[in-house]
C-alpha cells in the first residue's frame, strides 16, 4: 500500500424500491482474506432490506476472496478479487439475472451482475483497488 491511500472498497447499488441509487460500500479484504456480505431484514445485516417483507432475517450473503497473483516490477504484493453469492436459506429464494431458478448452491458473481433479494434488485459493482 501506497502511504495515505485507502484500500479498494467492494459496493452493493441498490437498483429497485425506495433505495433506488442507493451505493453501499465495504472495504475490500486483505491478501489471503475474506469479506462476507450479508444481506436480510435482520438488524445488523450489511444491506437491511426492512422495508421488503419478501426478505427473510437472513436472506443471503455475497462474499469477496483476495488471492494474490505474481508481483510485476510496479506492484510487490498484487490480488485479484473473486466473488461468490448464496442463498441464506431464504422461504423466497435468490436470484442471478434473468435466471428464474432461485440458487440452489453458492456461485461465482461478476462484478455489474445484478441479483434479486425478495422484491428488491441489487448489483455488485466494480471496486477500485490499490496497490
Amino acid at each position: 500500500m501506497y502511504p495515505g491511500r485507502r484500500r479498494g472498497e467492494i459496493s452493493i447499488t441498490f437498483m429497485s424500491g425506495p433505495l433506488d441509487g442507493k451505493v453501499l460500500s465495504f472495504e475490500q479484504p486483505e491478501l489471503g482474506r475474506q469479506r462476507i456480505i450479508t444481506i436480510g431484514r435482520r438488524a445488523g445485516c450489511d444491506v437491511m432490506l426492512d422495508f421488503d417483507n419478501q426478505v427473510s432475517r437472513l436472506h443471503a450473503r455475497v462474499g469477496c476472496v483476495a488471492r494474490p497473483v505474481t508481483a510485476t516490477d510496479t506492484t510487490t504484493s498484487p490480488m485479484i478479487l473473486s466473488f461468490w453469492l448464496e442463498d441464506g436459506g431464504s422461504r423466497n429464494g435468490t436470484f442471478i439475472e434473468k435466471d428464474p431458478e432461485p440458487l440452489k448452491e453458492r456461485i461465482p458473481l461478476r462484478p455489474s451482475t445484478l441479483f434479486r433479494v425478495g422484491r428488491t434488485w441489487l448489483r455488485l459493482d466494480v471496486p477500485l483497488s490499490y496497490g
